[in-house]
């Protein structure tokens, strides 16, 4: 939606303080008042960014950030998210694979000695090795398919971006999750109980780590995940307002209310496929 001068009703950019054509001052958005975040940069703040300053800014400094993002958008960062993503979701298999345990005999004790520490870890380093690849890939196929799905809506509600735009905002928009699936790690870490692959000194055998590898999958702890995983969502919902904003030119209260739409999907298609 183009945003229109309250007093001759020209269309004008969706940044302007003054209106090109009856040079009347324009009063600041009603949504920018309520919530001063959402308040648009001053030329100032805007710098020239690389793609670690613009992930750092994403965080930091959101509106100057995608001004920066919205003015020369880049491949380069929503890549590297899709890589982090592979390399996190790797640290997340192993997390996991600390909590089970085997029994075994130390100096004459039975002791529960963590699988990663013995001779069956290697098949769980390598599991997380190769997980790399499909997980690389399939972060691909989201960013295509969001990009694809985010443009076609922000066309058909009249934005103006192409989508080398609309690729950037929403590759660096998907870095709360990348956030929050590190604090899941650590509540993995923290709060998972551990589960004995092993008793007693046997050998562990298919079904026993098939039991195992269930029962730890089937703890109450990745509930408490999903919601964060949710939380993310919200966070990467209110990084859209400014991404939108910018890319598209649109007001303020326009790009809100689209970021509620694909927020809504968002959420809604994760608990579904989840």
């Amino acid at each position: 939606m183009v945003r229109r001068c309250e007093f001759c009703d020209s269309p004008v950019p969706a940044d302007a303080t003054v209106c090109p054509v009856c040079r009347e001052e324009i009063a600041e958005e009603t949504l920018e008042r309520i919530l001063p975040l959402l308040k648009r940069p001053d030329a100032p703040d805007v710098r020239v960014l690389g793609p670690i300053d613009r992930m750092w800014g994403v965080i930091r400094r959101p509106a100057a950030a995608y001004r920066d993002i919205g003015q020369k958008p880049d491949g380069i960062g929503p890549l590297m998210v899709v890589l982090f993503n592979a390399l996190i979701m790797a640290g997340f298999f192993l997390a996991t694979s600390t909590k089970l345990t085997i029994s075994m005999d130390i100096d004459g004790t039975m002791t529960d000695v963590g699988v990663l520490s013995t001779a069956w870890g290697g098949a769980f380093y390598i599991t997380a090795t190769l997980s790399i690849l499909p997980n690389i890939l399939l972060g691909f196929f989201y960013l295509v398919f969001g990009t694809a799905f985010a443009h076609l809506a922000f066309k058909i509600l009249g934005g103006t971006g192409n989508k080398s735009k609309t690729m950037s905002i929403v590759g660096y928009s998907m870095i709360p999750v990348l956030l929050f699936r590190l604090i899941g790690i650590l509540v993995v870490l923290v709060a998972m109980p551990t589960i004995p692959l092993s008793v007693g000194g046997a050998l562990p055998t298919e079904a026993s780590m098939t039991l195992a590898i269930n029962a730890l999958y089937a703890n109450p702890i990745w509930l408490t995940i999903d919601y964060l995983t949710t939380a993310a969502f919200v966070w990467v919902g209110f990084l859209l307002i400014f991404g939108i904003r910018e890319a598209h030119d649109t007001s303020t209260l326009w790009a809100a209310t689209i970021s509620i739409m694909c927020t809504v999907v968002l959420a809604w298609t994760f608990w579904q496929v989840h």
